[in-house]
């Protein structure tokens, strides 16, 4: 008797953690999409101001948080070791390594990866502009985030606990 109580107590707590993960998770995105905005926006001003793309990227390195810093600490590792190379391949391999640890989807690497093709050109006009349209696809990103999280968050919380307790029915 008491294993089946407790048994549900699992049930019922591991559905809840489950529904609240998937909760939180487009607020998880968010942040890191922020953050990653605002490492752009530095990289758009150390362009500007700096000629070297080495100090510019040390220079973001210092001041993000630990996951996007990921990225451009392994982009930096890439710049120093494998001379040669395209930028764009140098930042597209920084970007599949370095993500690992943030909750950017697939369309989100895929247009963070357009700023590997823009950093290597030299015109700092270019660069900049393009840097723009990445940050704006964040911007739209992030307000499409904030009106689906008043949806779902929620549902998701509810749907966890409610599908605990259907299971737990169903083992009864």
């Amino acid at each position: 008797m008491y294993f089946k109580i407790f048994g549900c107590i699992i049930i019922l707590i591991g559905f809840s953690i489950i529904g609240i993960y998937y909760a939180y998770k487009p607020i998880y995105r968010k942040n890191d999409l922020l953050e990653m905005k605002r490492a752009l926006l530095a990289l758009s001003s150390e362009i500007t101001f700096f000629s070297s793309i080495n100090e510019a990227i040390l220079n973001i390195e210092k001041n993000m948080q630990k996951p996007i810093k990921n990225i451009f600490i392994k982009f930096r590792e890439n710049l120093e070791e494998k001379r040669g190379e395209e930028l764009s391949t140098l930042w597209t391999d920084a970007l599949q390594n370095g993500c690992y640890e943030t909750y950017f989807n697939k369309e989100d690497i895929e247009n963070i990866n357009i700023v590997g093709k823009i950093i290597g050109s030299f015109d700092i006009g270019l660069n900049i502009d393009g840097l723009n349209i990445v940050i704006d696809y964040i911007n739209s990103t992030v307000n499409h985030l904030d009106n689906e999280k008043n949806k779902t968050f929620k549902m998701y919380q509810s749907l966890g606990i409610l599908s605990g307790l259907m299971i737990i029915i169903l083992l009864i």
